[in-house]
């Protein structure tokens, strides 16, 4: 057991879950980040709307290597000063009959492309399982037609654009602008009519508007050029916020889609709701989150509440945060072990009273390697297995990162 205490003491400090980390450089346009990420999101960043880059060359030809490509169904329409240089490619076949565009390089492209067979093969959900209303208040959201239990996949939704994080600063921003119109326009009609129909709040001309209204973050596979991506999903973009959502939403990396799955029982005429941000903040810093961020003030039923009920729900998320700081902060030679048990209790009782279930997995892994480390094995396989189960139903994606679950299996095999 002496490679579990080991163990033991490295996860009971602060468990970093690996990320679809963006690029750090900043950007001129604001943009949401995936809702696999939607727990451990800041707000977007924004520069001035002034660019101080010279102007770039446009430059309507393309590689021969690109432009033969088989799948692209336009020439790809380019604007580069020097390499790697940004390109607008589309393709009218990417799944399921609907079109992509991509705004990046030749290199990026060519590798993203490399995923479609992925996305046709993925399965296909119903859209029977919701319909689009519009909401007072919220413009249009998506509501459930019939019960929807726990765990089951609502939707599996295809971007319709996917561009570079870093063109933007790259290129005038006229170009910027063109090359964007060019990515709406060359899509099919009825995906051109999906996007431009989507709801546009942050300001801006309208194709930009839309897009910094209902972009969410994605990393992807870019052979090595190292872009962080923005993604327009057209159905994930009309489900709105909720502080206590009921649905989670993950990138799946592997083949560019979007899952959204039902993170409780889902009535039948139920709005279909989705977290913006981080799930464990407190109502006055949602309230700043989402109106400087988003621009909107979260009338969700968490938010409006009596002010009694508020208190004490902010109450069990700042306990929630005290004490993923205090485990965060553990030392090899500083803990006790039933303590940490009782700190870990106490923040699955208030995961289950909040909503946290979804954030949960480090917590559960740690209370494995705890009782691991105490010798009470059966316990320990108990909450390895439940660890495991979190990741699989909420965080793990086929192409994703998968350094927990590799842990977490291997914590099982040592078990036995």
């Amino acid at each position: 057991m002496n490679s579990l205490v080991l163990s033991c003491i490295a996860v009971l400090g602060a468990v970093v879950r690996p990320g679809l980390a963006l690029s750090a450089a900043p950007q001129p346009q604001c943009w949401r980040e995936p809702q696999a990420l939607f727990h451990a999101q800041d707000p977007p960043t924004c520069l001035p709307p002034t660019q101080t880059s010279p102007l770039p060359k446009q430059k309507n030809e393309e590689g021969e290597e690109a432009y033969s490509h088989p799948i692209w169904s336009h020439k790809p329409y380019c604007m580069y000063k020097e390499p790697p240089g940004y390109c607008t490619f589309t393709t009218h076949s990417f799944r399921n009959g609907s079109g992509l565009s991509i705004i990046a390089s030749r290199a990026a492209a060519k590798a993203a492309s490399a995923l479609f067979p992925a996305a046709h093969s993925a399965p296909i959900y119903s859209p029977s399982l919701y319909t689009v209303r519009d909401m007072p208040g919220k413009g249009k959201g998506l509501v459930a037609t019939r019960p929807i239990p726990k765990g089951e996949t609502i939707l599996l939704d295809s971007p319709r654009l996917i561009a570079s994080h870093q063109f933007p600063s790259r290129v005038h921003p006229p170009q910027g602008r063109k090359l964007f119109h060019q990515a709406i326009a060359q899509l099919p009609p009825a995906d051109r009519a999906l996007v431009l129909g989507l709801d546009a709040s942050l300001g801006g001309a309208h194709v930009e508007d839309v897009l910094k209204t209902n972009a969410f973050a994605c990393q992807i596979d870019d052979a090595g050029t190292g872009d962080g991506y923005m993604c327009l999903f057209p159905a994930v973009s009309r489900i709105n916020h909720a502080c206590m959502p009921n649905a989670h939403a993950r990138f799946v990396p592997a083949s560019l889609l979007m899952e959204v799955k039902a993170q409780r029982a889902i009535g039948a005429g139920e709005e279909i709701t989705i977290s913006y941000g981080k799930l464990e903040l407190l109502r006055a810093e949602r309230q700043e989150l989402y109106q400087r961020g988003w621009g909107f003030r979260c009338t969700c039923e968490l938010c409006m509440r009596g002010e009694g009920e508020v208190r004490e729900s902010d109450g069990r998320r700042g306990r929630f945060a005290e004490l993923r700081g205090r485990l965060g902060a553990l030392t090899e030679g500083g803990f006790d072990a039933e303590r940490v048990i009782g700190w870990e209790m106490e923040l699955l009782e208030i995961s289950h009273e909040e909503g946290l279930e979804v954030v949960m997995a480090e917590d559960l892994e740690r209370l494995a390697y705890v009782y691991a480390g105490l010798g009470r094995l059966d316990e320990a396989r108990n909450w390895a297995s439940k660890a495991r189960d979190n990741l699989l139903r909420w965080t793990v994606v086929d192409g994703g990162p998968d350094l927990d679950i590799k842990r977490v299996e291997e914590l099982l095999r040592e078990l036995g």
